[in-house]
């Protein structure tokens, strides 16, 4: 599979960035959503490791190596209601991802196929050339209907490559 892809595209919460707090969206509520979004844009450096706690994924992690390995044009392609804290989640990217992955904004969860069908235009991809990988079965079922390869983000670790995982290809 990963031999075919040249293009993937990422979520960025519970995808890229899990969050520590499972319900972040509620205490992102509590902490006054113009403070939290003001938070982050004062402190895109250090947001998603003091203010929003996140994890990387090691899945996620392994598998944009071995992308990288294969040259595969990548992007994280996330909802946001406003770009205000568009800085840190790039930054949490760049300091955990590598500087190779941009970071793209969509305003709703459906707009994300209108942004993939552009990226495949513009890099001339074919359907079943495309990696997604989000948290909701939504939008994963979404890009599975245009033709994508689309997984939900724990399905990452049974990646296979001629029989071995992706952490085995790193380690050869």
């Amino acid at each position: 599979m990963i031999k075919n892809i040249k293009l993937a595209v990422f979520d960025f919460d519970d995808t890229l960035a899990i969050h520590k707090d499972k319900d972040y969206l509620e205490h992102r509520e509590e902490l006054g959503k113009n403070n939290y979004f003001r938070k982050a844009f004062e402190n895109p450096d250090t947001f998603y490791e003091t203010i929003e706690p996140c994890d990387i994924s090691s899945d996620m992690y392994n598998l944009i190596c071995c992308l990288r390995l294969h040259n595969v044009k990548m992007y994280c392609l996330s909802g946001m209601k406003m770009s205000l804290h568009f800085a840190a989640k790039q930054s949490f990217i760049n300091k955990h991802y590598g500087n190779d992955i941009e970071l793209l904004s969509v305003s709703t969860q459906e707009g994300k196929v209108d942004v993939i069908k552009i990226l495949q235009q513009t890099l001339n991809c074919k359907s079943e050339e495309i990696l997604f990988v989000d948290d909701l079965q939504v939008v994963v079922d979404l890009m599975k209907e245009q033709g994508y390869i689309a997984l939900l983000e724990p399905e990452v670790k049974n990646i296979t490559v001629n029989g071995k995982t992706l952490l085995e290809i790193l380690d050869d």
